[in-house]
């Protein structure tokens, strides 16, 4: 195989270009990306009640009013919660620490919680975390405004960007493309918007059978980490080792564990491929090195749109002629269930 000397330096220059891009443009480019996710929630939400056959001048006032009403909802629980859950947590750590001592047959010594995250990385990632949390919350005028516009605009888009190819064949297909990305990625984001939907409630009902505390504020911690491949697996620990800590006892925590790990598993490993099929179809190699480099690259914000922008570059790369080989390479092995979640086509002329 040879390389063309002048086409692989271009493509260097073009990387490192655009990863200058990234770095640097990360105040403008964070806003914006979270705005086209949150627009494309709304348009899937739409979808589905226009399916439902709510009339548009319905469907529109609705989806807003219930977005809105799951933000205030959030906002008002962590408001409430995660203030007296952050005056609380050293006691609940030092009671952890006492808790694992207690029921782990070979502990030898007290295990001081404390300092072991004095000594870790912990505290500096979870305050690079709240760092990028709170930025996100006060850029969030800039999101709606993008939002408003991207929704005045949404009709007329595809056919501006497919505009920019000079054939009218290329122009058709860029359209077309535009569409089936826009669909997929809006499908995508709407399955995993009700899959989340589905764990936090259950985490709330658990944990309130239980009698875990801040169970609202568990449910919205693990409504959003279950947006985050794999993370959000790892997450329902957060709540169990909660449950350690309040009834020095590992029964509800194993409860916990298996009732949400199990309910997390089904959800991302079962009905998730079933209802996309081949949508965002990624290896899942290929997943943990795009949460790798977008959370590298813009923390927080960027483990959540990471799967959904690397999904975008595999449907495009899918449509382009020349790059279908790194589409298959980035790909994740065939499904096994047929897929009920409507998906758009692109054909080929």
């Amino acid at each position: 195989m040879r390389l063309n000397d002048r086409k692989l330096a271009n493509w260097l220059v073009s990387i490192a270009a655009l990863l200058v891009l990234l770095v640097y443009g990360r105040p403008l480019l964070v806003p914006l990306v979270f705005a086209l996710l949150l627009w494309a929630i709304l348009n899937a939400l739409t979808d589905v009640l226009r399916r439902w056959h709510f009339p548009a001048w319905v469907a529109w006032p609705t989806a807003f009013v219930l977005i809105g009403a799951a933000l205030y909802f959030v906002a008002l629980v962590l408001i409430d919660e995660a203030a007296a859950l952050a005056a609380q947590l050293p006691d609940y750590v030092a009671r952890l620490g006492q808790a694992w001592t207690a029921h782990i047959p070979f502990s030898r010594q007290p295990l001081d919680v404390g300092a072991l995250l004095k000594q870790s990385d912990l505290p500096s990632m979870l305050g690079g975390a709240a760092a990028s949390i709170g930025n996100t919350v006060l850029e969030l005028g800039l999101v709606v405004v993008y939002v408003g516009f991207l929704l005045a605009e949404q009709r007329y888009l595809p056919a501006k960007l497919a505009r920019l190819r000079r054939h009218r064949m290329a122009q058709d297909e860029g359209e077309r493309l535009i569409h089936a990305i826009g669909r997929q990625i809006r499908s995508y984001l709407g399955v995993c918007t009700l899959l989340s939907v589905g764990i936090g409630a259950l985490c709330y009902v658990v944990l309130s059978v239980l009698g875990v505390g801040f169970a609202g504020f568990w449910a919205v911690v693990l409504f959003f980490l279950t947006y985050i491949p794999v993370v959000g697996g790892f997450g329902v620990a957060l709540p169990a080792l909660m449950a350690l800590a309040q009834f020095q006892s590992p029964g509800p925590a194993i409860v916990i564990v298996i009732i949400l790990g199990t309910a997390h598993f089904i959800a991302t490993n079962v009905i998730e491929p079933i209802m996309l099929g081949r949508s965002l179809n990624l290896s899942p190699f290929v997943i943990i090195l795009s949460l790798t480099f977008w959370g590298l690259l813009w923390g927080v914000g960027g483990l959540f749109v990471a799967v959904p922008m690397t999904g975008a570059i595999a449907i495009a790369c899918r449509h382009i002629e020349g790059l279908g080989w790194f589409a298959e390479i980035i790909a994740g092995p065939p499904p096994r269930h047929h897929r009920w979640w409507p998906r758009a086509t692109v054909t080929r002329k």
